[in-house]
């Protein structure tokens, strides 16, 4: 999920949410973490718990986990831009 400049959400973030979301990976997001995804362009969800319930803790988007773990498999760090 890039903005018009081409550039992914994540790198917009402070360092300390990339470095948060880098070293928590499908975990549900703490505010601040959630702040910063919404604040940088990101997307967040809610996964259905057991049954039809939705949880209360917001995720990041599938795809976007999917780029993080890239970036984590690549030896990103918190920072590179």
């Amino acid at each position: 999920m890039t903005d018009k400049d081409g550039q992914h959400w994540f790198r917009r973030c402070s360092k300390a949410a990339q470095d948060w979301l880098l070293h928590n990976p499908g975990m549900p997001l703490t505010t601040e973490a959630m702040d910063a995804v919404i604040g940088a362009g990101g997307t967040l969800v809610r996964r259905s718990a057991s049954g039809d319930t939705q949880s209360e803790a917001y995720y990041l988007h599938p795809s976007d986990s999917a780029y993080l773990v890239d970036l984590r498999a690549a030896g990103v760090s918190v920072g590179d831009r």
